[in-house]
């Protein structure tokens, strides 16, 4: 019996190395080569160049109706919502915001023929009075649809904020 473990054991070692290591760990991560992760960076960009020139809508035209906003502070919010809080975010004349990805932190992960799911960091930095200082850092993950080649966030989670 005791010889029989022993073998069971040196099958399952001989099986575990007979595959290539990148075989064994394949990481669904989508390279940075891959015309998916050019494509959500190029949105990721196009939608916060937007934000940055608070162009309300421009910036809400990457975002689906049925938007699922999560948030660590505030909860769960909708379109609607977040329309409202943006318009005023983005017409308050004595405050003014910047989002900057931070560089390198940006993974992409294929959902199917579904879309994508981005994860990140941002800084958001406010202007008061003319000068400008970081306001907040936090994590993201998006989930983002292609409807008919039309790629619009549906879930947005942003978390972790100091």
């Amino acid at each position: 019996m005791k010889s029989l473990f022993i073998c069971a054991g040196l099958i399952v070692l001989i099986a575990a190395f007979a595959f290539p290591a990148s075989a064994r760990q394949q990481s669904s991560i989508v390279q940075k080569t891959d015309p998916l992760y050019q494509k959500v960076a190029e949105l990721d960009s196009a939608m916060f160049s937007a934000y940055n020139k608070r162009d309300l809508n421009g910036f809400m035209s990457f975002f689906s109706p049925d938007l699922e906003f999560y948030d660590d502070r505030s909860g769960l919010t909708d379109y609607t919502h977040n329309l409202a809080a943006f318009k005023k975010n983005f017409t308050d004349p004595f405050h003014s915001s910047r989002r900057k990805l931070v560089k390198g932190s940006l993974e992409v992960y294929r959902l199917g023929d579904f879309g994508a799911l981005a994860i990140g960091v941002h800084k958001f930095y406010g202007t008061i009075n003319g000068k400008e200082e970081l306001e907040a850092t936090a994590k993201f993950t998006e989930i983002w649809e292609n409807k008919d080649g039309t790629w619009r966030v549906k879930r947005e989670m942003s978390y972790d904020h100091i």
